[in-house]
């Protein structure tokens, strides 16, 4: 069926070889579903969230998929040598960390590297840092056809397939930002492709002949391409997984974006085939340049160096990566060394605890609340931080007033179990009505307003009209002539999340839906809430469910800054819904009926963290009870100042050391609204490790903004629940968080976006590196560089958990996706126990080994 482009040369006689190319289409449907589980999914701009750029290979140790990787993406997946190298010569790294990884690879690493570990030497290791060659070149790695064209021609063919290819999936997943849209955007991905390719005759404007006559004979089900494309490519059947992983890389960006769009849908029921169509189409073009390169010489070139056996040499662990990979095991070691250390020193003494404290503010595990918790803390002894998922325990969808749908706002590991829709408490029916069509009227103008600005007819007269105009807002904007933050609109303070069960529809031809909760609902999940938080006894007078989100201008990436435990959006909505629930009286009632009686005094109340510039908005403030007043009157003061004090603990990391405090404050600010700044905050730049433990763990440390910090007290989990769903859920999203960090720093090129100044939206769900390639998959260079240093420092999540170490095996037993990241070494695992004054290492298959005697560390605020 792939054979219009067939030359007059006939096949080769390789009997011995087409015996290892034998398959079924089940063999090749079973690999083709393995390499595309591969893929990690890309979520759009619009709630950008981190994601383990190597989710798809956790079932793999972690140095085996640093081989894999580079050989699927060309890149390395640790840092070079020159990095660790610095950290020896700085005395970060010693000698005894460099032990303790050689140590630990011995005890972890895959039964095939005992020999070559038990060789290593911490003298060998320090020699073969300077003597090891560079593993980011693609020497030894899979190839795509276009890839050994290209090697074998000096042409540009792997680049420009993967310009074809983005520009179709930019039409087909457009979002609204095109004035014309792809016709065949109701089809499946290959047929709509397959309909847009048969009309283009770029490719063979390019030299890529009889393009379009040879898409036209292509079958119409995606996977009988794929097949076909094996069987012409002489690819072995024991080599195909990691084949196809090799083409689906070579469009990671899109490749994720289409994951994104497969996992969404699956968790609704609806399976999609759209990944194994984008790599039907990678394979097409492959398929189609081969053909064209039939030469006896290039078939010859092509069977030798993908015949049986062909992937051996590439899966292989290197004795360079070998001994990147142990040196970054002594970073992290390192960095575990100090930070235990801290842990173990004596308390300083500190101001007994309070009876009953004045507040509670509960703050997303994020690791910038760590400063703002210290910040608060230092203020007022009368206040108690507590550290909990953003989202509350509330996974909710949010219904901004007016529209049909909402936005998850819950972690991605979750699905939303209600609807809660935003209305107007105070108005009237009438008044409501004439909002809603005020704002829909508004609406339609502004979607009118940018057809036209983008039009192919209006585009140009726009510009030479409006011109002007631009160019004066320009100008105010490079000045920061700004007066309020872009976040909140006029009708904001009005609204109110509607917590009760109702139908509503948000316009006249939108079906009713099932928005809110019943009181048994909300009492079921205010329940979990509380006593996953901690807070079933001795609550304050005020409450505070404190969310988080940043406020930036012209930042395409914005979402990253927002809080990943409401999937990509602040959590303000969250905190909205919980204080509302928890002020019910009937709630309340139903509470003290399962055992958790919340004072009648007790006020809960929801805020916001704006973490780039560090103030705190409480809402809701009209709601509070007169009996109050002077309790939120309080708060509002220590808000205000610990806002101060936190901004002042991050004006280093800004480069802004020096100035009057007053001064921070207003370049703070400024720098939320400078349309140029590609810095305006670091987001969670430099996260390094979990910990689970009560706050008098950690109070009083000063731990630099890379900590997140989740409140768990075991002695009040007595059936080990709360220590299950921490380390299924906050840890794993934690580690996503790290991972996300980590592959932008060791290969901002392959894993990261590059460079900010240069991005474009494409289709409004995601980034182009200038003005074509693929999708960028991960965060800018600015995130991590502040332009002569690394921000973050890539270091594997290390866990740390306050528990017996027989409770944290029992989850990790019992739940086989924790132990499959622990085992494989995705993430490193402590506990601590007997106060304080032990900790263990998880070492693997349920194996621990006491950590000795760490370092007193002074990390006192």
């Amino acid at each position: 069926m792939l054979d219009l482009l067939e030359t007059e040369n006939p096949p080769l006689n390789l009997d011995a070889h087409s015996l290892t190319c034998l398959r079924t289409e089940r063999d090749t449907e079973a690999q083709t579903r393995k390499a595309c589980a591969r893929v990690p999914p890309l979520w759009p701009l619009k709630n950008f969230v981190a994601v383990n750029p190597f989710v798809g290979l956790s079932d793999k140790p972690f140095i085996e998929a640093c081989s894999l990787v580079r050989s699927a993406t060309h890149g390395a997946m640790l840092m070079p040598s020159s990095y660790y190298k610095n950290l020896h010569d700085q005395g970060r790294i010693r000698d005894a960390d460099l032990e303790d990884a050689l140590d630990q690879a011995r005890r972890t690493l895959p039964f095939g590297l005992t020999a070559a570990v038990e060789a290593l030497t911490v003298p060998s290791l320090k020699s073969a840092l300077t003597a090891v060659g560079s593993e980011a070149d693609s020497a030894g790695c899979f190839l795509t056809v276009a890839d050994a064209v290209d090697g074998a021609n000096a042409t540009r063919w792997a680049p420009f397939i993967v310009d074809e290819i983005s520009k179709w999936c930019s039409a087909y997943y457009d979002e609204g930002q095109a004035s014309w849209r792809m016709p065949w955007r109701g089809e499946p991905l290959f047929a709509a492709w397959k309909q847009a390719a048969l009309r283009d005759a770029n490719p063979e404007i390019m030299g890529l002949q009889g393009f379009r006559a040879f898409v036209a004979a292509l079958p119409d089900r995606a996977m009988m391409v794929i097949e076909d494309s094996l069987e012409t490519l002489e690819i072995p059947a024991a080599e195909t997984t990691d084949f196809l992983y090799r083409q689906l890389m070579s469009v990671a960006g899109w490749s994720g974006f289409v994951q994104y769009q497969v996992r969404e849908k699956s968790m609704r029921g609806c399976p999609d085939g759209s990944l194994q169509d984008l790599l039907a189409i990678r394979l097409a073009y492959d398929v189609a340049l081969y053909r064209q390169s039939d030469n006896l010489a290039f078939r010859q070139h092509w069977v030798q160096t993908h015949g049986a056996g062909w992937g051996d040499n590439k899966k292989s662990v290197s004795p360079a990566l070998l001994t990147n990979y142990l040196w970054q095991v002594a970073a992290e070691n390192a960095y575990q060394r100090e930070l235990l250390g801290a842990l173990a020193a004596p308390a300083t003494k500190t101001a007994p605890p309070v009876e009953r404290p004045a507040v509670q503010a509960v703050f997303c595990i994020d690791v910038r609340s760590e400063v703002y918790r210290r910040a608060l803390e230092a203020v007022s002894p009368e206040v108690e931080t507590r550290g909990f998922a953003g989202f509350f325990g509330f996974p909710i969808e949010y219904i901004p007033f007016g529209q049909v749908n909402g936005m998850a706002q819950c972690p991605v590991l979750l699905t939303p179990g209600f609807r809660i829709r935003e209305h107007f408490p105070a108005a009237s029916a009438e008044q409501a009505e004439e909002s809603l069509r005020n704002q829909q009227s508004s609406r339609r103008l502004e979607h009118s307003w940018n057809a036209f600005k983008t039009s192919a007819v209006s585009c140009f007269s726009f510009v030479e009209t409006a011109g002007l105009l631009s160019g004066v807002k320009l100008v105010k904007d490079s000045l920061k002539q700004h007066h309020a933050q872009p976040e909140e609109d006029s009708l904001a303070p009005c609204l109110h999340p509607s917590t009760a069960s109702a139908l509503c529809t948000g316009e006249e031809t939108a079906p009713l839906t099932e928005t809110g909760m019943t009181v048994e609902e909300q009492i079921t999940v205010g329940a979990g809430a509380l006593k996953n938080m901690g807070l079933t006894t001795n609550l304050a007078r005020l409450v505070v469910f404190c969310g988080h989100g940043s406020s930036t201008t012209n930042n395409p990436y914005g979402s990253a800054l927002d809080c990943g435990a409401c999937g990509g959006h602040s959590g303000k909505a969250n905190a909205r819904v919980a204080a509302a629930v928890l002020n019910s009286a009937s709630v309340r009632e139903g509470l003290r009926g399962r055992g958790i009686l919340v004072p009648d005094d007790t006020v809960f109340l929801a805020a916001l963290h704006n973490t780039t510039t560090d103030e705190v908005a409480v809402s809701d403030t009209a709601s509070v009870p007169a009996s109050h007043s002077n309790d939120l009157r309080e708060l509002q003061n220590w808000l205000a100042a610990a806002s101060r004090k936190a901004r002042l603990l991050r004006s280093p990391s800004l480069g802004l050391s020096g100035l009057p405090e007053s001064r921070i404050e207003e370049q703070v600010r400024v720098r939320s609204l400078d349309w140029s700044q590609t810095r305006p905050e670091w987001g969670l730049a430099g996260n390094a490790a979990f910990i689970a433990a009560p706050r008098e763990r950690t109070k009083g440390l000063n731990l630099g903004g890379r900590t997140f910090l989740n409140s768990y007290d075991y002695r009040s989990d007595g059936d080990g629940s709360i220590l299950e769903l921490i380390m299924t859920a906050p840890m794993v999203v934690a580690s996503w968080i790290n991972l996300q960090y980590f592959a932008s720093t060791v290969n901002n090129r392959h894993f990261g976006s590059g460079n900010k100044t240069i991005h474009n939206v494409v289709g409004t769900v995601g980034i182009w590196q200038g003005n074509s390639g693929d999708l960028q998959v991960g965060l800018p260079l600015q995130s991590v560089h502040d332009g002569e240093k690394w921000m973050h420092e890539p270091l594997r999540l290390s866990v740390l958990i306050e528990a017996p170490r027989h409770a944290v095996s029992k989850v990790i037993a019992a739940q086989d996706g924790v132990r499959e990241l622990l085992d494989n070494g995705w993430l490193h695992l402590l506990v601590i126990e007997d106060d304080g004054q032990t900790f263990a290492r998880y070492c693997g298959d349920m194996q621990w080994k006491n950590v000795e005697n760490p370092d007193n560390v002074m990390m006192k605020c």
